[in-house]
């Protein structure tokens, strides 16, 4: 029994009062953040790492500019699509670990990095675009919006088995910011 004032609850009558009580804040915490609001947070929280729109990379590719793509997600959202052409890389990577695996291999390129909205593949691009640059990186970008934003504007997508329309939510949250959620999926298909 707890007691409320000169009256004893019991532990779920105690915890139904709370969740009352705290009903208005836990939505408000709850409610749905858009993908332009974390697109802003990611230009905010990584200045010093330039963004490509989804058109222009689009563009630089048909142009057949020596764009390089690097997927900086986890092995399970890769394998449900990726932007044909794309590498993964491990978003923990160690900045010496990426320089001796990639660096000598991006001399003169424009390397993309991408995730699902574009945090995972900031950091990145932020740990490591001073190496890249002292390579000869011509370019160091952060697709906008990531693969979420690439989806959402119907670009093509690819998986082993060859072209998808699916891409993987990261988790359910997230996933709310897809605006074809029926394309939604944690499976490769």
């Amino acid at each position: 029994m707890i007691a409320y004032g000169t009256r004893y609850l019991t532990r779920a009558a105690a915890l139904a009062l709370v969740m009352l009580l705290l009903a208005p804040a836990l939505a408000s915490a709850l409610e749905q953040i858009t993908l332009d609001e974390i697109r802003a947070k990611v230009r905010q929280d990584y200045p010093g790492v330039e963004q490509i729109s989804t058109g222009e990379l689009t563009e630089q590719m048909a142009r057949g500019a020596p764009v390089v793509l690097l997927d900086v997600r986890e092995v399970e959202e890769f394998a449900v699509s990726r932007i044909k052409g794309s590498q993964r890389v491990d978003p923990g990577i160690w900045r010496s670990t990426f320089m001796s695996r990639f660096g000598d291999k991006l001399r003169g390129k424009i390397v993309v990095f991408y995730c699902a909205v574009g945090v995972r593949s900031s950091k990145l691009a932020a740990r490591v675009q001073a190496a890249l640059k002292e390579k000869g990186v011509s370019k160091v970008y952060n697709l906008d919006g990531g693969i979420f934003e690439w989806h959402n504007d119907a670009r093509a997508l690819v998986n082993a088995a060859g072209p998808t329309d699916f891409v993987h939510p990261f988790n359910k949250y997230w996933g709310e910011l897809v605006d074809r959620g029926a394309l939604l999926t944690t499976m490769p298909k």
